[in-house]
């Protein structure tokens, strides 16, 4: 037997069952192995997954009577459509644990799915070093006010099932069966990166509030009369500490509030709090020397 017959046997079947259209021609594959074969049937609607499975199980067990193995797995495509915080995570003796909890309704067509993500401490430690909420780390819980904020815990979950909703084959992840994950530390890492332009936004603050530059940089903040907490306003002045190494054909910075801009939401925010954390160190003296740029 060839791929392209056990193809069309599969489709066949699914066809004469009505489940034609649910099928997700993209996603789906069928694949030639040394000892059998391989079927991966992915539907656009979960509702069908129950009938698709039984299909599937009655097509390989008529391919097993001729000798012929297949592996299978049926799967539907799911999407986040809602994320809600519920709060501090509980044992199953009702204790506290070191996480927070979120519920997410997924949907795949007309079938909906609920499951539990809890992200744990670790991880939200990681969320408030990249959010430069220092003085938050290592806070055994979480505080409504000065922390990580809920919309922003919220995306993060998002982006995170999101990205464990991407894998096909035998690494997917079915919702329904594995109804409860967990965020953890190396999950925020890999969500949040700091992008290229991160970086040289970072290291122009850097240059732009430290030692050898600050003065001149206060100096020329109080002779235009802007605050220094005004972010956006200051942003223009970072471009002159744009720098760095670069490679044949790789745009060269040169306007900070453009960079800025095509930074994402998460990022921009970050990089906001990294600039107001080093506003925050300028010492007394330069403060009383240049006071009317810190005036609010």
């Amino acid at each position: 037997m060839r791929t392209a017959e056990l193809e069309t046997i599969f489709r066949d079947k699914l066809e004469l069952a009505g489940l034609a259209a649910a099928l997700n021609e993209e996603k789906s594959q069928f694949l030639d192995l040394l000892d059998g074969f391989f079927a991966e049937i992915v539907l656009n609607d979960g509702s069908k997954l129950a009938v698709a499975e039984r299909i599937i199980r009655s097509v390989k067990e008529e391919l097993e009577e001729r000798d012929v193995r297949v592996d299978s797995i049926v799967r539907a495509v799911w999407r986040v459509k809602e994320i809600n915080f519920i709060g501090p995570a509980r044992g199953v003796s009702g204790g506290l644990k070191a996480a927070l909890e979120f519920e997410a309704v997924l949907e795949s067509g007309t079938r909906e799915c609920r499951v539990s993500v809890e992200l744990t401490l670790a991880a939200l430690n990681m969320l408030r070093e990249k959010l430069a909420l220092s003085d938050k780390v290592g806070f055994p819980g979480w505080a409504r006010n000065g922390d990580v904020d809920e919309d922003t815990l919220r995306k993060v979950v998002r982006e995170f099932l999101d990205f464990q909703l991407l894998s096909g084959g035998t690494s997917h992840w079915d919702p329904i069966r594995f109804p409860k994950l967990e965020l953890k530390e190396a999950a925020v890492s890999y969500l949040m990166p700091d992008s290229k332009d991160f970086k040289r936004l970072q290291a122009a603050i850097d240059d732009f509030l430290g030692d050898y530059a600050i003065e001149y940089s206060l100096r020329d903040l109080t002779s235009r009369d802007i605050r220094i907490r005004d972010f956006e306003r200051v942003l223009p002045d970072l471009s002159s500490h744009l720098g760095g190494a670069f490679r044949p054909g790789e745009k060269v910075p040169t306007n900070a509030l453009s960079f800025y801009h095509a930074l994402g939401e998460v990022e921009r925010e970050r990089l906001k709090r990294h600039y107001l954390r080093k506003v925050g160190q300028i010492s007394e003296d330069l403060r009383q020397k240049y006071p009317r740029i810190f005036l609010d």
